[in-house]
């Protein structure tokens, strides 16, 4: 039953907890610095970030006894994973404007991509929490269409991809010691 909900949980941690793209493990280039606005923006968004992941500290709960129970907790996983996701984008856009050029377009982007991601998860839970579950093959169905359409939305870097594609912003995620600090030492 575990390997069942595999997509599911894989998109939680794509999205939001395996943030290590916040920074990087390849040193910096020695003759240059990251802004240090860039950095203290950068810093807002890994904390932001951070918080949204928080969410998700609690992975939904299978019980092999009761498949509606199973469905509702995934129900309620997806929940809080859209919320997380709107926290996320939240967060990035509370953090302003990046003080980099092209940083809004980079944001946009980032933000843009998490509203899309976010959509899918509310029609995936909607779908989920609309579906007949009264077996175990019943369950195993729901969850392979949740699976197929969660499995398309994964994405290893999450939007901190798309912000990381503005070399400024790369440069400042690579130097931050929050990112670091709050994703671990390989962050």
């Amino acid at each position: 039953m575990k390997r069942m909900h595999s997509a599911v949980l894989a998109m939680a941690a794509a999205a939001l907890l395996s943030c290590a793209a916040c920074g990087s493990d390849a040193p910096a280039d020695p003759g240059r610095h990251a802004d240090p606005a860039a950095l203290a923006w950068v810093d807002k968004v890994c904390t932001g970030v951070a918080a949204g992941s928080a969410k998700l500290a609690q992975p939904p709960a299978v019980d092999n006894a009761d498949p509606v129970k199973t469905r509702d907790a995934m129900v309620d996983f997806l929940a809080r994973l859209g919320s997380a996701l709107d926290d996320m984008a939240g967060g990035i856009r509370g953090a302003g404007v990046p003080p980099v050029p092209d940083g809004q377009s980079a944001v946009d982007k980032a933000t843009g991509n998490l509203t899309q991601t976010r959509t899918k998860v509310g029609e995936t839970k909607t779908k989920m929490e609309q579906a007949k579950v009264t077996d175990d093959a019943s369950l195993r169905k729901v969850i392979s269409e949740a699976d197929a359409t969660m499995g398309q939305l994964a994405d290893p870097e999450g939007p901190i991809k798309d912000l990381k594609a503005n070399p400024e912003l790369d440069l400042a995620f690579s130097e931050s010691a929050t990112c670091k600090r709050v994703y671990g030492s390989g962050a």
